[in-house]
């Protein structure tokens, strides 16, 4: 988080974390559409995210202006450092499980990968606004909000169910984490 006080302007920064393909690009792309946001995206030629997929949103809380960096990490493995690099600073995280049921075990590994990302950038989970996104949610092989619930936000984070493909819960998981934010922002400005 950066403040500038007299400037009235705070940065914080958003990383959507989740496992390859679970669709966190999409939740950017949305957001941008449906925001007026400009995206900037650094792809493979598989239109895989690279390096990362950037935005930034900007709201008024009171007489200041809430500028929110927005960020996707890639999902593959050989990517890990690239990962820890952009995690470095987050204030707040989205993440965004593939609700597919065959994808849960990935997806569990990779909550406890984010738990020991933020241990190597020297935060800690429970100290950072998360909001769990459950994406492809209308997919078939989706599995219920109760049995993700149940089998994966152990932390019991605030939760939306998504389509982000269809634009079916982008705003809300944004909306979520943004209120977070802005009372954590909030107390420490009291």
């Amino acid at each position: 988080m950066l403040v500038d006080v007299h400037k009235k302007v705070v940065k914080l920064k958003v990383v959507y974390y989740g496992v390859a393909r679970s669709g966190k690009t999409t939740n950017l792309e949305k957001l941008s559409q449906l925001e007026g946001l400009d995206l900037l995206k650094l792809d493979t030629q598989e239109e895989k995210t690279l390096v990362f997929d950037f935005a930034t949103k900007k709201v008024r809380v009171g007489d200041m202006t809430v500028s929110f960096s927005l960020y996707t990490i890639p999902g593959q493995d050989i990517y890990r450092d690239i990962r820890l690099t952009v995690l470095r600073g987050v204030d707040g995280l989205v993440f965004v499980v593939d609700a597919q049921r065959e994808r849960f075990e990935e997806n569990l590994n990779f909550y406890s990968l984010l738990k020991a990302d933020l241990l190597r950038i020297g935060k800690k989970l429970e100290d950072t606004p998360v909001v769990f996104q459950y994406n492809k949610m209308d997919l078939p092989q989706a599995m219920s909000y109760e049995e993700l619930e149940r089998g994966i936000n152990l932390d019991r984070h605030v939760s939306v169910r998504a389509s982000a493909v269809n634009g079916e819960g982008v705003l809300e998981t944004f909306r979520s984490l943004e209120e977070l934010l802005i009372r954590k922002l909030e107390r420490m400005l009291a």
